[in-house]
């Protein structure tokens, strides 16, 4: 079973339509994608979510091509006005100058990264599943700062008072450390997922 996804053993490609399992694996992606961003604990500017768990396991799960193209797919949903995102405007192109955007973009990077490296195997043990899991956060939170500090700078209410130093001071305790509880234990959480998964198929 070496160089296959879990989604490959789950549900093999020669048993239906290419064309039809590809669409409903990207469908299954956004589906998640926007439950897991509903299910969330109101914390301005950026809600605390399950969608890094969900991001980060389903590109493990499926690869980095479904995990994209669904995550593409969520993406271009929310543009053309379908409330798909967490945070307000919650759809519409006003959202991608809003305070999550640079996590949602961070996300999308990850997608790519821990779906590639699953390729690899190294969603199959314990260790190496953590390590591409927090270096997955660590590509969703780069950005994700990155763009708060501008975005408390210049588009914020309070932007007028606030020079870019005090801006990033503001957006690493609004947008990091108000996650210092919840993302070790998200981290810990989603890296178990798939090695437990490949252990049971293992023992079948």
């Amino acid at each position: 079973m070496n160089n296959v996804y879990l989604i490959d053993v789950l549900w093999p490609n020669s048993k239906v339509n290419k064309l039809a399992r590809n669409f409903f694996i990207v469908a299954i992606g956004v589906i998640l994608l926007i439950a897991s961003a509903k299910i969330n604990i109101p914390i301005p500017p950026v809600p605390i979510t399950l969608q890094t768990l969900v991001v980060l396991v389903f590109a493990a799960s499926v690869g980095w091509r479904y995990a994209t193209s669904s995550f593409i797919a969520y993406m271009f949903l929310g543009f053309i006005g379908i409330p798909v995102f967490a945070t307000w405007p919650y759809a519409g192109p006003a959202f991608f100058y809003g305070p999550a955007i640079g996590y949602v973009l961070g996300m999308l990077i990850a997608s790519f990264f821990v779906g590639y490296l699953a390729e690899k195997n190294y969603d199959r043990n314990y260790f190496k599943s953590l390590v591409i899991i927090f270096i997955g956060n660590i590509i969703i939170f780069v950005p994700g700062l990155f763009w708060l500090g501008i975005w408390y700078n210049i588009f914020s209410s309070g932007a007028a008072d606030l020079n870019f130093t005090q801006s990033y001071l503001n957006a690493f305790d609004k947008g990091l450390l108000v996650y210092k509880y919840t993302e070790p234990i998200k981290i810990a959480l989603t890296a178990s997922i798939t090695p437990l998964l490949w252990q049971y198929i293992s023992k079948k």
